[in-house]
């Protein structure tokens, strides 16, 4: 039995396409979903390729760079770790890479030299210190400078930070008389040499917490030299400072240092270079500070050493702020490195802004229009009739109307006024800057101008065709006495 409501049949396939639309939304909803997640760093660090310049191997710099790695590694990152003899060769290093751009971030002593072209950036200063020691044999005194008198003293590698450091004050005014020697080793060779009588004394710039000096103390039987006169040295450089080291702190048993010693304490700056891009920079601050609980506490500096000084970097400057990077550089890193999320904001401003301006031209050229139509079918009007409609019109003989020939010839200018006021609305209905939607504003001005130019045709037709008696009721013709010929154009 057939159903009596013909929506009844309807229905089922109605059904089927809300379904099929349904279905249709969702999986697009989920591709663009999972696009934007692999995009993102919610997750994890898989965006990032980049390597860091360090120190020598079993260095603080190499070990915390190393911890750092794998973190990001764990996160499908990528952050390769670079053995470098310190702190001189990674400023030359990422100063000389603009080109190729290599090498993106770098660890380097607070203090070291830094040519100002090199347009390098700071993003931040290791929370911890490292202190400047100098080992020597246990045993042989050192009481204060003067008996510095004509030792050797190893200062690690060529271009390391402590070389600069240990060249830098031992080059002082009062101690050049002393003729000190220095000699360049890499760490675990001067400690060696100390230990056979070969060196006096070994130089190291590292966290007195590091492994590597707990081994070669005990190794070689070493011991902290603390000078009388040290304040005084080391106050001529604000940016170093004092710190302590506490009796026992190497070997309780012996104890290793047998008393509290003076040391100088230096801070560690992580820099970036100018190819280094800004996803990559959030990300390395990210992991510095997931990696070291102070880091962003302890920052941003509030001073460095003058021949350190770096312009922070906008993405720190955020980041410390704040204590987590933005919205944009978490979810699209691959946006951000084109353009940072503020200029981003100004852009869509300028955007919106722009399309607010187009729309409002497009209107006023919509007005313009408009009233130049108002004053044609004024005009139109005034020969027929100002209280007439369209369809009034054209019941009208066209031969009363345009009896006279300067009746035909205003007839004609109000056509040609027609005809390029709607090629006009035309090409405006077709311009790149007619926003999108407005067209149907236009359309409907030239469905106007075409009643217009219709009614003024039919009137021109009829006074230049064959004319027949028309009936007129009162100066009116009702529409059913006007043939269908009449209404053409």
């Amino acid at each position: 039995m057939q159903p009596t409501k013909p929506l009844w049949r309807l229905r089922a396939p109605w059904r089927g396409k809300v379904i099929a639309r349904a279905v249709f939304l969702i999986v697009v909803a989920a591709l663009l979903a999972a696009v934007a997640a692999a995009f993102g760093i919610a997750r994890d660090y898989g965006y990032l390729r980049a390597s860091i310049l360090t120190g020598s191997p079993g260095g603080q710099y190499h070990a915390l760079a190393t911890r750092l790695s794998e973190r990001a590694r764990r996160e499908h990152g990528t952050l390769t770790v670079i053995s470098t003899a310190g702190s001189i060769e990674n400023v030359s290093r990422l100063a000389s890479n603009s080109g190729r751009c290599s090498d993106k971030f770098a660890l380097i002593q607070d203090g070291t030299p830094v040519p100002s072209e090199a347009r390098l950036e700071l993003l931040g200063r290791l929370p911890t210190p490292e202190s400047a020691l100098l080992l020597g044999r246990a045993g042989r005194a050192f009481h204060a400078l003067p008996d510095f008198r004509g030792t050797s003293i190893g200062i690690g590698p060529q271009g390391s930070g402590t070389a600069y450091l240990m060249q830098q004050l031992l080059a002082d005014t009062d101690l050049r008389e002393l003729d000190i020697r220095l000699s360049h080793h890499e760490l675990p060779e001067q400690a060696r040499l100390v230990a056979e009588g070969k060196l006096d004394l070994a130089a190291f710039v590292m966290q007195e917490d590091a492994e590597f000096l707990h081994t070669i103390i005990r190794q070689y039987n070493l011991d902290i030299v603390a000078p009388q006169g040290l304040q005084g040295l080391i106050a001529r450089y604000p940016w170093l400072s004092l710190g302590h080291i506490p009796a026992g702190r190497y070997d309780l048993v012996r104890p290793i240092p047998a008393a509290d010693k003076q040391v100088v304490r230096l801070r560690t700056l992580l820099i970036a270079s100018p190819c280094a891009q800004r996803a990559d920079r959030i990300a390395l601050l990210m992991l510095a500070a997931a990696e070291l609980p102070n880091f962003v506490r302890d920052n941003p500096p509030n001073s460095t050493a003058p021949a350190s000084v770096l312009p922070l970097a906008r993405e720190a400057h955020q980041f410390f702020l704040t204590g987590e990077p933005e919205l944009a550089d978490r979810y699209f890193p691959w946006l951000v490195n084109i353009m940072s999320p503020a200029y981003w904001v100004y852009l869509v401003m300028a955007v919106t802004i722009l399309f607010n301006m187009l729309r409002g031209y497009s209107r006023f050229r919509l007005w313009r229009i408009d009233a130049a139509r108002e004053r044609i079918e004024s005009a139109l009007k005034q020969l027929v009739d100002p209280a007439f409609t369209h369809a009034q019109m054209r019941a009208v003989a066209g031969e009363q109307v345009m009896a006279s020939p300067e009746r035909r010839a205003v007839a004609q200018e109000l056509m040609e006024r027609l005809k390029a006021l709607r090629a006009r609305c035309q090409r405006q209905t077709n311009s790149f800057v007619t926003p999108m939607g407005d067209e149907l504003y236009y359309r409907y001005q030239q469905s106007l101008i075409d009643e217009a130019t219709t009614t003024l045709a039919g009137l021109l037709q009829r006074t230049q065709g064959p004319s027949g008696p028309t009936r007129h009721v009162q100066g009116r013709t009702p529409t059913s006495d006007v043939s269908p010929a009449d209404n053409t154009i």
